[in-house]
This record gives C-alpha cells, sequence and structure tokens, in this order.
C-alpha cells in the first residue's frame, strides 16, 4: 500500500485498526468460552437469574460468571459495545429438528478405522455458536451470534479421531441454506461428509446431476453403506473419489460447485484461496464456499496487519520470507496491493470491503 493520508484521514482510517483489535478480542472470549466453559451454566443458575433479569439477559450474566469478566470492567465494556457480546440468543429445538435430513437419517453409532458414526448432544444451556459471523459493512465489527437450548438437543455426527467433520446442528443447517437454495443444474459438492448438503440438493428439481468429490475411501465406504441407500434419487449422484483441488485442475462442467473441505477459518483459508483460484478458469460456474464470510473476515484482518505494518515502515524485504501459511498469505497479500494508494479512510474501506477481498483472493494462487 501506497499511504498518502493527511493527519485527519490517518487519525480515521486507525478506526479499523481498533476495530480489529475489538473483533480478535471478542475472538478470544469466544475461544474460552467454547473450549472450557460451554457446559458450565446449568438450569440452577438461570432459574435463579430470571427471577432479575429476562431469560437471555440471565445467560448472558452467566456466561460472564463462567468466565470471570466484570460486565462493568472497561475494556470488556468496550469490546461488548463494538462486537455486541450480550447478544446471547435461545433457540427454539423444533425449528432444527423440522429439518429434512435430521428427521430422516437417525443417529447411528459405526466405526471404520478411525472414523465413525455418532450420535452427540448439545446439554440443556450448553452455548453454541449457530451461524456464520455477523459483519457490520461500515466499521467490519464481527459479532458471533451465539445461542442455546433449554433441553437437550441430539445430533448426528461423522468424527474422524477427535475431530467432527459434519453434524447436524444449527450452525451446519444455517450456514448451508443459501448454497441449497443457490444449486442448480448440473452440481460439483468438494466434500462429502454425512451427505448433509447432499440429500437436500438432491431433492431439488432444478438439480439435475451431482458429482461428490471425496478423498477418504472410508467416508465414502461408510456412506454408501448406511445412507446414501435412504436417498430417494440416487441416481442423479455420482460419488468420486479425488483430491478437490485437483479433480478442479482439469476443466470440469458444471454450473454450481460447492465446497465444504474444512473444519474452520484455520484450517480453511489456504484450501479456499486455493479453490478460489480455479473460478477463472470456469467463467460459467457459480462457486459458493462454506462459512466464506468468516474467512474474508480473516484475510480482512491480514490486509489491516499489512496497513499496521506500512504504519510502522515495513518495507517489500519484510514480506519476503514466511515462518507459517499466514505469513505466506500476507506475503503474497502485500504483493497484490502495494502499489494501491490509500489517501482517505474510504479508500482503505474499499479495500476492506467484501467484494475487494472477494477479487483478491481469487489471485493469491
Amino acid at each position: 500500500m501506497i499511504l498518502k493520508l493527511n493527519p485527519t484521514e490517518l487519525e480515521k482510517a486507525k478506526e479499523f485498526l481498533a476495530v480489529k483489535e475489538m473483533n480478535l478480542s471478542s475472538a478470544e472470549i469466544y475461544i474460552e468460552y467454547l473450549t472450557f466453559h460451554s457446559r458450565d451454566i446449568k438450569k440452577f443458575d438461570i432459574e435463579k437469574l430470571s427471577k432479575k433479569y429476562s431469560e437471555n439477559e440471565a445467560f448472558f450474566k452467566a456466561f460472564l460468571h463462567t468466565l470471570r469478566v466484570d460486565e462493568k470492567d472497561a475494556e470488556f465494556s468496550s469490546i461488548n459495545e463494538v462486537c455486541n457480546i450480550k447478544d446471547i440468543k435461545e433457540l427454539n429445538p423444533e425449528t432444527y429438528k423440522q429439518d429434512k435430513f435430521y428427521q430422516k437419517f437417525n443417529p447411528i453409532m459405526v466405526q471404520k478405522n478411525d472414523w465413525y458414526f455418532t450420535k452427540l448432544n448439545y446439554a440443556p444451556y450448553e452455548g453454541f455458536v449457530y451461524d456464520e459471523l455477523d459483519v457490520d459493512e461500515q466499521t467490519y465489527a464481527e459479532h458471533t451470534p451465539l445461542g442455546y437450548f433449554k433441553e437437550e438437543f441430539p445430533y448426528f455426527a461423522v468424527v474422524q479421531k477427535d475431530d467432527i467433520w459434519m453434524s447436524v446442528i444449527p450452525h451446519e443447517i444455517n450456514t448451508m441454506k443459501d448454497a441449497i437454495n443457490n444449486a442448480h443444474g448440473d452440481v460439483i459438492v468438494l466434500g462429502l461428509g454425512l451427505g448433509y448438503y447432499l440429500y437436500h440438493i438432491h431433492l431439488k428439481d432444478d438439480v439435475k446431476s451431482i458429482r461428490v468429490i471425496e478423498k477418504d475411501p472410508v467416508v465414502i465406504s461408510l456412506f454408501k453403506e448406511y445412507l446414501l441407500p435412504h436417498f430417494e434419487h440416487k441416481k442423479k449422484i455420482e460419488i468420486i473419489e479425488d483430491d478437490a483441488i485437483s479433480y478442479l485442475d482439469i476443466d470440469r462442467k458444471a454450473d454450481f460447485v460447492f465446497a465444504d473441505l474444512w473444519h474452520n477459518v484455520g484450517d480453511g483459508e489456504k484450501l479456499y484461496l486455493l479453490l478460489k483460484a480455479k473460478e477463472k478458469h470456469q467463467p460459467n460456474t457459480a462457486f459458493m464456499y462454506w462459512i466464506e464470510r468468516s474467512i474474508l473476515c480473516m484475510l480482512r484482518r491480514q490486509l489491516l496487519t499489512i496497513f499496521e505494518e506500512q504504519l510502522e515502515g515495513f518495507t517489500e524485504k519484510d514480506y519476503v520470507e514466511a515462518r507459517n501459511e499466514n505469513d505466506e498469505i500476507i506475503n503474497r497479500l502485500y504483493s497484490l496491493t502495494k502499489d494501491v494508494v490509500i489517501d482517505s479512510k474510504e479508500k482503505l474501506h474499499e479495500l476492506l470491503s467484501e467484494a475487494s477481498i472477494k477479487k483478491l483472493a481469487a489471485k493469491i494462487y
């Protein structure tokens, strides 16, 4: 970036850096809660607090108590004001139990090698993330949608060792809605899992054929034996054992591609970028990616890191070596943006927009 900011515009542009720090602090709070305390809140705690607060407020108070956070603490108050941590919702389990896949496939206990299908559950008042990050388009503040059920919620999952690859939970259901609605014509699905996405799109009249690309033969075997026989329109489906990236290296005719190859943003960013690079070879194909908005948030943070480093006097030689994958992506982003002139907050805002980041993402690899 070529920075040509006068003092007034520089102070305005730095507001994005302040929001980035709030986003990172907010993420740390959620990670702490979800990793160590998600089942700490009990019905008794909510009943006691509900005498004074509404139930969602009571949950928020209990949430802070489990983390030993003082709501009046100045630092937390600032994070809460920007990232709206207090917005925690009670969810209706019946909304999710009406899902067609959830209703049709009862959890089964099957294991093959280090893969297995199993039944898991959310405990009453266990907090969980139920949807994609919500991003303010003006400030780029990030809000994590946290919710809970008042009753136990059982769900079906496919697990490898201790890694859950797919589960029929609110987060999966909500984050796949748009990709299900947009699927049409001849479809390529990258990643099989339980076949949740596959099941929903194979029911659509406007979906004519589906190729599922899955590299793990055990996942394919489990799916074909226990789940595929219950699909209504099996003739639409072809399951191909292959690496998704390699498969798209060849010109594949398709109307729509959906990728779901990662657990989370951390292990998904590079795969996402590798797949985005394939789009230019298939201009007539629509692509969608699981949790893309969250991955774009990661890329936005990396762009802001470059902006901050430019303010500190970093030069081109500082973007040559890469100690890890994050450094590699930052170096490539630097190369793509080194000639972009930032002379106002608005110019930086444009660079950080979702549309801008998607264009950059397609050029990184």
